[in-house]
């Protein structure tokens, strides 16, 4: 055992949900990992424009303390974590199926220092047969952000979503999954959702990992 993993449980760290003690090598505690197990996945009710979609549980509870945890906290080593728990509620796709995140407020991620949605969907795209462009396949022009906004607002205003350049020969008729840490009212999927097709996907999916009921 090395002297960081001895350091560790001389003084136990804390879990950043609950604040309870973790052992060597946890990233949450086993209580908060079982009420994330509890959760159900919720499926229907796809937004406009997206033909399916899967959330790993309501945005409420642990799912949303982790979730902030991981996106305000900048605790970018939860992003395994999240994206397994976004693997296990993913519908069956092969390799000719592509992945793609909703694309990020540049200036959001600039004050952030990362994209949250890029990292969750390289961990998912590790964990499955599914394939990740080399390039983006949607740019998101403007300023405009969703958060903050209320449920009227961000459907009268949705983000300004258009397909990348070379997309369209990207995707090529395929079924595209589009990932996105939380769904609120839909309004960022459907815009996203509206590029792909533009771009000629044939089918699209959505993926998230909590949803606001």
């Amino acid at each position: 055992m090395n002297a960081g993993r001895l350091a560790r449980w001389a003084v136990p760290s804390s879990c950043p949900l609950c604040r309870s003690s973790l052992g060597p090598d946890a990233l949450i505690c086993g209580g908060c990992v079982r009420e994330l197990n509890r959760s159900q996945v919720l499926r229907g009710d796809p937004p406009e424009g997206v033909d399916r979609i899967s959330s790993c549980a309501d945005h409420d509870g642990t799912a949303r303390d982790l979730l902030a945890a991981f996106k305000f906290r900048r605790m970018t080593g939860l992003s395994g974590l999240i994206a397994g728990f976004m693997l296990d509620a993913l519908d069956t796709a092969g390799p000719e199926t592509l992945i793609t995140g909703v694309p990020p407020a540049r200036l959001r991620t600039w004050i952030r220092g990362f994209d949250p949605v890029a990292l969750l969907v390289a961990g998912i795209a590790d964990g499955s047969d599914v394939s990740l462009p080399v390039k983006p396949l949607l740019r998101r022009h403007g300023a405009g952000r969703q958060r903050g906004q209320d449920r009227a607002g961000r459907l009268a205003r949705p983000p300004d979503i258009r397909p990348a350049k070379d997309s369209g020969r990207l995707i090529g008729g395929r079924e595209v999954i589009l990932v996105d840490d939380v769904m609120t009212t839909g309004a960022t999927l459907s815009a996203s959702a509206a590029a792909l097709r533009l771009a000629g996907a044939g089918t699209v999916s959505a993926l998230t990992f909590t949803r606001r009921l």
